[in-house]
């Protein structure tokens, strides 16, 4: 885990928590204090800002690979005693396998993790439930001990002790690394610099002020900005003349901060590289202590911040997709009314005429770009998950055969399609329609990037997850999975490319060949069904693209199959309507009497009881909105059923929110259409809830 993927998780107290800690460790070491004393200092100041967390360090000893006390203020001595000189292995508690496998190893619980087999009955005599373990490493990746966090109780790690953990080992394997050097160089000044040099960033000592001279530059300044360090000391000038001119007065207001009060040198800002490039720099320096009469000088470090603030910048721009999800679902009511009222205009108009007369092309045109229209509408609210989906428990096994024969219809004859499901496949609870979508648009995706031909596979398995599973686009707390596997051996993704996957109107296709919204769409609908989404991908390698959705505890419904339209739809039943809108209202009364239903209308809740209370005929079904002026629709619905029980209810909505089925007097299992929807389907439907009662 790198540092600046620590920080693109955290808030901007805790960036400034860390470079604080960054701050105080590095004075330390710089002060040359004792190894013991930079470590317990750094475990402390950790536990300070993660209460009930309880660090220590390890330090390995590569010759006979065992572990040594480094710090532990906060444990046990008696633990520490034994602990001190455990040999690393495989199944050694959390810090000795993380130093042998050299990756982190977190263990949640350590009474029910087999890692902690021989050391739990130690763990639980002094109250250690969760241990999280990160090996320390050199610069060259050579493992130096291990950084641990302890917690009385069994738990998980955040965000926020992400970060921390991550840059307290970095730091640690600075403090260790700089002792280590410290002890095998005799000369100060020599044992300085090597450390100073293997940081990853430049380090240096200058003269205060624009002018000033530098009397030390790191060599990283050659790899980072393409400058030599005797070509930089050279000339005083070059570091102002190589920074952003919209950032050149941040620079020269901190100078001056420090001219002035003797303070630490803080700044932010972009530099360009000899070769062009732009990069950020967060630069931090201290006051040194120089003689009498001597120009003020600072000792000072510059970190590359350039990958930080592209994350930066990508939680910014999905902040502003998220707002456009917010508008999207501001305006849905209206605009699907209003696409609902063209559709059933055209409808009509294309009814009335001939399919050779040239209006009828015409009016189908209109008709495809009101159905494109609310396509869109409803991509833009998927990625920001606030579509209307009706999930239910389903076996994804005949859902997943039904897919592969939708896409022998859509793959070209060079690409061989591969469907493997493992025998019982656990159920999960999803919106079928929504899931195929996701698959389907994956899989179109994974046909564009085999031009030449190759295979596409689709697996269903079970998976078990013991411990959180982090991905760069998603997160998941242990428990029971099904996962869908889509895999292409098609070109594969760049890491730049695959970082935006999700990012919404970020696309390679052509213009004009898609809309950036086919990857967000699919994460907003899984991230609805409370699942995840991972990706493994490399240039040349194809591309793996895993769905993971809660196993469910419900027995599955049978597979959803949409219904064939019925070439009958006609009836003679009474229908109540009750719509808001005075042209859907309209619209929709002309059609259904012209398929011989007896249709009354109203326009709120109270006209529609009104209606009710003076009918004599029964009212077969109640088609109603479900938000509308005096009374909504659930609560319509629940009083006309309390008086006619027989009388069955279908909802129309033009909002997509998932609290539309919120509403008091709605279920999992009410009938609804969303806006727009075509009066075809509308008629289908209650054909379809009118034969379902005659038949009880």
């Amino acid at each position: 885990m790198s540092t600046a993927a620590g920080l693109s998780g955290g808030s901007e107290k805790t960036a400034e928590a860390l470079s604080l800690l960054d701050q105080a460790v590095l004075e330390m070491i710089m002060a040359q204090q004792p190894l013991a004393r930079v470590l317990e200092s750094l475990c402390l100041k950790i536990e300070e800002r993660s209460p009930g967390l309880i660090c220590s360090v390890l330090l390995l000893d590569s010759q006979n690979g065992t572990l040594h006390h480094g710090a532990g203020p906060s444990l046990p001595k008696a633990y520490l005693d034994a602990i001190d000189g455990v040999r690393i292995g495989p199944k050694v508690g959390s810090c000795g396998t993380a130093a042998f496998r050299r990756q982190p190893v977190v263990v949640v619980d350590i009474a029910n993790d087999p890692l902690w087999a021989d050391f739990k009955d130690l763990a639980r005599t002094h109250g250690l439930r969760a241990c999280w373990s990160m090996p320390i490493s050199s610069h060259n990746g050579t493992v130096l001990g291990t950084f641990a966090c302890y917690y009385r109780e069994p738990r998980t790690p955040d965000s926020h002790n992400l970060t921390l953990i991550d840059r307290a080992t970095h730091l640690a394997g600075v403090a260790i690394e700089y002792h280590r050097s410290k002890t095998e160089l005799q000369v100060v000044e020599t044992r300085y610099q090597t450390l100073v040099e293997r940081l990853p960033a430049i380090t240096y000592i200058a003269e205060v002020g624009v002018e000033g001279r530098w009397y030390y530059v790191s060599p990283q300044i050659e790899s980072m900005l393409g400058f030599s360090p005797q070509e930089w000391m050279a000339n005083p000038g070059l570091w102002i003349s190589r920074i952003h001119v919209e950032d050149r007065e941040i620079a020269l207001l901190a100078e001056r901060r420090v001219e002035e009060s003797g303070g630490l040198y803080k700044a932010e800002y972009r530099m360009y590289a000899r070769d062009g490039r732009v990069l950020w720099f967060r630069d931090e320096a201290m006051p040194m202590n120089v003689p009498a009469g001597s120009k003020p000088q600072m000792q000072g470090v510059m970190y590359d911040i350039t990958e930080y603030k592209r994350l930066e910048d990508q939680l910014r721009q999905a902040q502003k997709m998220e707002a456009i999800g917010q508008l999207a679902g501001g305006i849905a009511h209206d605009f699907n009314n209003l696409l609902m009222i063209i559709e059933a205009h055209i409808d009509r108009i294309r009814e009335r005429l001939v399919p050779t007369d040239d209006l009828y092309a015409d009016a189908g045109e209109v008709h495809d770009a009101a159905v494109r229209a609310a396509s869109l509408t409803r991509q833009l609210l998927a990625f920001s998950r606030k579509q209307l989906l009706q999930p239910r428990a389903l076996d994804l096994t005949p859902v997943l055969n039904e897919v592969g024969k939708m896409l022998t219809r859509v793959l070209v004859e060079n690409i061989e399609l591969k469907i493997d499901v493992q025998p019982g496949l656990a159920t999960v609870k999803v919106d079928q329609s929504q899931l195929e979508q996701a698959i389907l648009n994956l899989a179109v995706n994974a046909r564009d990037a085999m031009p030449l031909g190759g295979t596409l596979t689709i697996q269903g398995q079970n998976i078990h997850f013991d411990e959180a599973q982090v991905w760069r686009h998603s997160t998941l707390p242990p428990g029971d999975y099904v996962v869908l596997s889509i895999t292409d051996t098609g070109t594969g993704m760049d890491s730049d490319t695959e970082a935006r996957l999700f990012e919404p109107f970020f696309t390679t296709k052509p213009p004009g060949k898609g809309t950036g919204l086919g990857l967000p769409t699919v994460y907003g609908v899984v991230q609805q069904s409370e699942g995840a989404i991972s990706v493994e991908t490399e240039p040349g390698r194809g591309t793996t693209f895993k769905i993971f959705l809660p196993r469910c505890a419900e027995h599955a419904s049978s597979t959803h199959t949409p219904p064939s339209p019925s070439t009958e739809m006609k009836g003679h039943e009474t229908i109540l309507l009750v719509e808001d809108q005075e042209a859907i209202r309209e619209v929709t009364v002309e059609y259904l009497g012209r398929l011989g239903y007896e249709v009354l209308a109203a326009a709120d809740g109270e006209a529609a009881l009104k209606i009710v209370g003076t009918q004599t005929k029964t009212i077969g079904l109640l088609v109603t909105d479900v938000v509308m002026p005096n009374m909504g629709g659930p609560e319509l619905a629940a009083r006309i059923t309390q008086l006619s029980p027989r009388t069955k209810v279908l909802f129309m909505s033009g909002y997509p929110d998932r609290a539309i089925r919120q509403h008091e007097g709605m279920g999992e299992d009410a009938e609804i259409l969303q806006k727009p929807f075509s009066l075809k389907k509308l008629a289908s439907k209650a054909r379809s809830l009118l034969d379902r009662s005659a038949h009880k």
